[in-house]
């Protein structure tokens, strides 16, 4: 079926329901057009865990029993908005001087949020729309000629091998730069942290009249819209402690209210006579002269400062035309593959991602996850590789499936060094996501783990990693390795462990680790942390709801 009719928009053959039906059996499993009945479906799938996080971590088993769920949180509304709740976090890689926190919001207050949303979906959508946004809550996905709606996650475009959007928001910014030689590129310092909570009621209402609103509660016409931000406030706030500074960075939920938070500044910028575009907090302004780009920031950060943001000001640039150029990467690497195979891509790639190309070792990695190597050349592949899994550790996932693959290329007991001694380096230096990237490489891979290593694991502050280390604990002990003393040194080091989690509740930071170590029997079960009751956590243990694949769970690779 082509979908050729321009007298019909895509919503409309979408929501048809002879077609719908159609469409829905021809997707089955692979994906569903997004609408007001499963958008907490897909924001729960594709929203929940960041992509920084491993694979192993998921919400799949949480969706199984959406229906379950969800009655919950409708039946204990009053209740959840109540009480707060906090984040499991973990520090991520940013650049090479600062990091930022990533957040894994209490699966209560994320689904009271999701719900909330999903009530409201259609003012939402309104409130998170501008001409001006290159990052907007949904995308179209083609799909057999049928464009379907989804919400624009990173982890939904990998799931569908979805095109990338890059080409398109380049191609959308050189029709805006006409008749401009200058561009000043701008963003917000630290935008998610930044964000004020109940700033979501100016975007949605208008500053002032959002404020005589809570006073007076005239003008009557506002009612409804102040109540959705209201609400929305609240929630929000009840995912990171009742605290008003900052959203939470993570979630995909961030993203829509930071849309509707950022759609607002851009109409504003409209009044003012801006020619711009954003994608995200990243904004690009064009003008006919530099004095005239020079002299545009102080109006800009005026209009940032009314919803207390301010602009990065390390990041501010003016640049002449041309600005806006669409790269050549994929035929570059193409030539480097015939001529040099999978070694020649890589090194092409640094000399990309070292003249500016951010995105050069991602398109590198997903170019050749199904390319062999040439044998003689995997000696120096694999410095290359656990190199751009230390620069740019999200990509560690696209890594360990090519390791995986081609195993018979690599010697195990060398990489097993590798991997150890970087998990060491990282453990020492506290770099949360580093550790976790190179713990989850001796899961998928198979690798024994140095009992000192696990030692260190069980002592961090890594929620992550220590789920991971106790699974290969209780799973695959035989492969902690280590002198006597340093294997003696594991029972206390197990003790010390359970002995911090007293006293934490599933409300609390640590709410991911006391699940699953419950529910995983991941302690022998004197050592199990008992916390307080909770209905929520009860009704997940219940039903078996795990956020986390075990390794007897796993399917071999």
């Amino acid at each position: 079926m082509n979908f050729k009719n321009p007298s019909r928009s895509w919503k409309e053959f979408i929501l048809t329901t002879k077609e719908s039906s159609f469409v829905m059996s021809l997707l089955a499993d692979t994906m569903q057009p997004l609408n007001i009945n499963n958008l907490i479906l897909q924001l729960i799938n594709f929203g929940y865990f960041a992509e920084q996080v491993p694979t192993c971590f998921g919400a799949k088993r949480m969706t199984e029993y959406l229906d379950v769920l969800v009655k919950y949180i409708k039946d204990n509304e009053k209740g959840i908005k109540k009480n707060s709740t906090g984040p499991t976090t973990l520090s991520i890689y940013k650049n090479d001087i600062s990091r930022r926190v990533l957040s894994l919001p209490n699966p209560k207050s994320f689904l009271y949020l999701c719900n909330l949303m999903q009530k409201h979906w259609n003012e939402i959508q309104k409130y998170c729309e501008s001409i001006n946004s290159l990052s907007p809550i949904t995308y179209i996905h083609i799909y057999n000629d049928i464009p379907l709606e989804m919400i624009n996650s990173e982890s939904i475009r990998e799931s569908n091998h979805s095109k990338s959007a890059f080409v398109d928001g380049v191609k959308n910014c050189i029709k805006a730069s006409l008749g401009y030689k200058y561009r000043l590129k701008v963003d917000i310092a630290n935008c998610y942290n930044s964000i004020y909570t109940h700033s979501i009621s100016w975007a949605i209402c208008g500053k002032n009249e959002a404020k005589q609103y809570f006073r007076t509660k005239n003008p009557k016409t506002l009612k409804n819209a102040y109540e959705i931000a209201d609400n929305l406030d609240a929630a929000i706030r009840n995912q990171k402690n009742n605290e008003t500074n900052g959203i939470l960075t993570g979630p995909f939920t961030s993203r829509i209210i930071s849309e509707i938070i950022l759609c607002a500044l851009d109409k504003k910028l409209r009044e003012k006579g801006f020619c711009f575009r954003r994608y995200v907090d990243d904004y690009k302004f064009y003008f006919r002269t530099e004095f005239q780009a020079q002299g545009s920031l102080p109006a800009i950060e005026n209009i940032l400062n009314e919803y207390n943001l301010n602009l990065n000001i390390t990041k501010t640039a003016i640049e002449r035309f041309p600005f806006e150029i669409i790269s050549d990467i994929k035929e570059k690497l193409k030539i480097a593959f015939e001529e040099g195979g999978v070694f020649e891509v890589l090194n092409v790639a640094s000399q990309l991602y070292f003249g500016g190309e951010k995105g050069a070792y991602k398109y590198a990695l997903k170019y050749i996850r199904e390319k062999e190597p040439i044998k003689e050349d995997f000696q120096f592949i694999l410095p290359l590789l656990i190199n751009i899994m230390l620069i740019e550790p999200k990509n560690a996932r696209f890594v360990i499936v090519y390791l995986i693959r081609f195993a018979s290329y690599w010697n195990r007991n060398d990489v097993e060094k590798t991997i150890n001694d970087e998990l060491s380096n990282s453990l020492n230096t506290d770099l949360q996501q580093e550790t976790l990237t190179f713990i989850q490489m001796v899961k998928e891979l198979k690798l024994n783990l140095y009992a000192k290593n696990f030692i260190l694991i069980l002592k961090s502050q890594n929620d992550f990693a220590i789920i991971i280390a106790l699974d290969l604990w209780k799973n695959r002990k035989k492969s902690i390795k280590g002198k006597p003393t340093e294997l003696k040194k594991i029972p206390s080091a197990l003790k010390e462990l359970s002995d911090s989690l007293k006293g934490e509740i599933f409300s609390g930071s640590r709410w991911l680790i006391l699940h699953e170590i419950r529910l995983h029997k991941l302690l022998r079960t004197n050592l199990i942390p008992s916390p307080p009751p909770d209905d929520f956590f009860d009704l997940l243990f219940d039903n078996g709801i795990s956020f986390y694949k075990e390794i007897r769970d796993t399917v071999e690779v």
